[in-house]
């Protein structure tokens, strides 16, 4: 799922702002950050061990892969290794960077900074058919949302998503909803489309009445690189009318 909570600024109307912007799915509204990542697992394939730092990352955040290359219970030093990425939609893995285990049998690739869903293997470059299991990062697009207020009964919401570049480019769809704060329920306040601002940048806004001083506001959308980013769970389509938050909303 993609998260994000703005809080970008109180407004007179006492408005709190909670965007959660996911391929088709609203988010939980207190999530502030990514999701946390599950402990790091080693992973093994004959005598390759690799483990990612983290497994699930905000678009423009770094992971590392790190590892131990051993014959039994012995290390084995100096042997040529190379980490390989197939990012979305999959299908051949290509050589990132190449390293040299140490004296312990130990390596580490660091800095390494996947701009879409990634699956990721360490092979042995000096040792035939050596290979660790692939492991997988998820990336997150990085979202940034606000709200402003125009004057008496008009807030100006908007939402600016950085993500992966794909062929297919198209507008999206975007539906706002409005809730009175501490309710689980949403209701279309809304219906607009994004653009593109750049390769990469999406951004969407739209001026609203809010029903409620206090209210909190999501944005839900189906981009045409949704595929590229994100847990699979989170590919659902936005609802289309009022749902209740916490339960399935298609």
């Amino acid at each position: 799922m993609w998260h994000r909570d703005p809080h970008a600024r109180s407004l007179r109307l006492a408005a709190v702002i909670v965007l959660a912007l996911a391929s088709g799915v609203i988010a939980s509204a207190r999530a502030s950050t990514a999701p946390a990542s599950p402990p790091p697992t080693a992973l093994s394939s004959g005598e390759l061990y690799a483990t990612l730092s983290s497994t699930e990352l905000t678009l423009g955040a770094a992971t590392s892969v790190t590892g131990r290359l051993a014959a039994g219970v012995a290390a084995r030093a100096g042997v040529a290794l190379a980490l390989q990425a197939d990012p979305y939609p999959y299908g051949r893995f290509a050589t990132l960077a190449h390293a040299t285990s140490s004296a312990d049998g130990s390596f580490s690739f660091d800095g390494i900074r996947p701009d879409r869903n990634t699956r990721l293997r360490v092979v042995g470059e000096g040792v035939p058919s050596s290979a660790s299991r692939v492991l997988e990062v998820t990336v997150d697009p990085r979202i940034l949302g606000g709200a402003r207020s125009l004057g008496p009964g008009r807030v100006r919401l908007t939402i600016r998503v950085r993500h992966a570049i794909t062929e297919e480019k198209h507008a999206a769809a975007v539906r706002w909803f409005l809730g009175a704060r501490g309710s689980r329920v949403f209701r279309l306040a809304a219906n607009t489309v994004s653009r593109e601002l750049a390769p990469g940048v999406t951004y969407a806004s739209v001026v609203v009445d809010p029903p409620f001083k206090r209210f909190v506001w999501r944005a839900c959308m189906n981009p045409s690189w949704e595929g590229a980013m994100g847990t699979a769970w989170s590919h659902r389509r936005c609802p289309e009318a009022t749902f209740v938050a916490g339960r399935d909303a298609r």
